[in-house]
């Protein structure tokens, strides 16, 4: 049996036919292997045909002639003819992402795509001909869901449209759909990079310091009454992950005498592990619980093996919650007062899992008056600070003329 592994240019390189044999397949495409000899390395193409049922193999490059990435694509473009050689509606560009690409991404991540494209793509587009597929026709589809009421499980329909964020995501959805098609050869443009989308309204609620507390009391109370749904609820209010990273915990994912916790890359929505810091007041409180499951930290109420459903989660938020938020505000409100209290954004973006700072600084950075005016205050004081440049180190003076100068030079010229 050959090789597995993630073909990187690194690992290729390292790459020899008497230590890792002839044939090394990619763990990512694993239609995609790669071919070692005495002296060259080959990208070759295997795969049984849908068609009838027979082994296919196909020289795509020499190792060096393109990179690992692009021989991915060229096998996940053959491999899709093969399966779908006449892709012609958004449905059949569909089918090959779900075949070839929703590896890429974590499976929570996949079926939210599946459930986007059932509910609100497949009923409007699916059929629509990847020629007629405009941006004129994406924008009248956008509109109309924009304007849209969502419908409850119970069938009632609610008071409030789609929100801009919502349709966005499914707007994002088709774009990566359009990508699929483009890099098979079966579009040549992506259609959604000229819609005109709505800005999504950021909610800028949290919690306040007198409704942690009162929501501290709360939980004290209901400990006996909800205990695992409690544990989860107030780990939720000490640590800024999201509600499914907490329900998902697992014994094995923690570290507590090194204050870790590591997610594992199949559980985390960017297929990497993510490693978060955890702090005394985090360990105190997981040190402090019962061992209700041998594998969750926190387990379904009736079912040790698997971990607590969030209609549980749901549940005992909806006995407790000190105000009407949804528990993600508890994520919100925690950033929010780390930025506040001087805790830089580099750091605090981290503990959210977030893979840019911008992402925290459009959601989560929300500064209180009093902190910016504490800000503008020292803005004010090195205005007004006429000796301010006494107090600098002779290194940084010297620094700064030099930037002067250049300054002046780049202007002259």
């Amino acid at each position: 049996m050959g090789t597995r592994t993630k073909l990187t240019k690194a690992a290729i390189e390292r790459m020899s036919l008497d230590r890792d044999g002839q044939w090394v397949t990619d763990t990512e495409v694993p239609q995609l292997v790669l071919r070692l000899t005495e002296t060259s390395k080959t990208f070759v193409a295997r795969w049984t045909s849908k068609r009838n049922d027979k082994r296919i193999q196909s020289v795509i490059a020499k190792f060096g002639e393109i990179s690992v990435e692009e021989a991915r694509d060229r096998v996940r473009k053959m491999v899709a003819d093969d399966a779908n050689p006449s892709a012609e509606t958004l449905s059949d560009i569909f089918k090959i992402w779900d075949a070839n690409y929703s590896s890429k991404i974590s499976a929570g991540h996949a079926d939210e795509i599946r459930r986007s494209w059932r509910k609100h793509i497949e009923p409007d587009l699916g059929n629509k001909k990847l020629s007629r597929l405009t941006t004129r026709a994406l924008q009248q589809w956008y509109d109309k869901k924009i304007a849209e009421y969502p419908i409850t499980p119970s069938g009632k329909i609610t008071d409030k449209p789609h929100s801009a964020a919502t349709v966005n995501r499914w707007t994002a959805y088709i774009s990566r759909f359009c990508y699929v098609a483009r890099v098979n050869g079966h579009m040549v443009g992506n259609p959604v990079e000229g819609l005109e989308k709505s800005t999504p309204h950021r909610r800028l609620k949290v919690f306040t310091r007198e409704d942690i507390k009162e929501l501290g009391d709360r939980l004290t109370a209901a400990k006996d009454r909800y205990p695992i749904g409690v544990a989860l609820i107030r780990f939720l209010t000490i640590f800024p992950c999201r509600g499914t990273e907490a329900r998902d915990m697992q014994w094995d994912d923690l570290d507590l005498k090194a204050g870790t916790w590591t997610i594992p890359a199949d559980r985390y929505k960017t297929q990497q592990d993510k490693v978060f810091p955890l702090g005394p007041l985090q360990i105190d409180h997981l040190e402090s619980l019962p061992r209700w499951s041998e594998r969750y930290v926190f387990p379904m109420v009736t079912d040790a093996n698997r971990p607590v459903a969030k209609s549980h989660q749901r549940y005992v938020w909806g006995k407790l919650r000190p105000k009407p938020l949804g528990i993600h505000a508890l994520r919100k409100t925690i950033a929010t007062m780390l930025l506040n209290n001087d805790v830089p954004l580099e750091m605090v973006s981290k503990l959210l899992g977030h893979s840019s700072t911008l992402v925290t600084q459009q959601a989560y950075a929300h500064l209180d008056p009093q902190v910016a005016g504490k800000h503008l205050a020292r803005w004010e004081a090195i205005l007004e600070d006429d000796e301010q440049d006494k107090d600098l180190d002779p290194e940084m003076i010297k620094i700064l003329e030099a930037q002067s100068a250049l300054s002046v030079q780049q202007e002259n010229e």
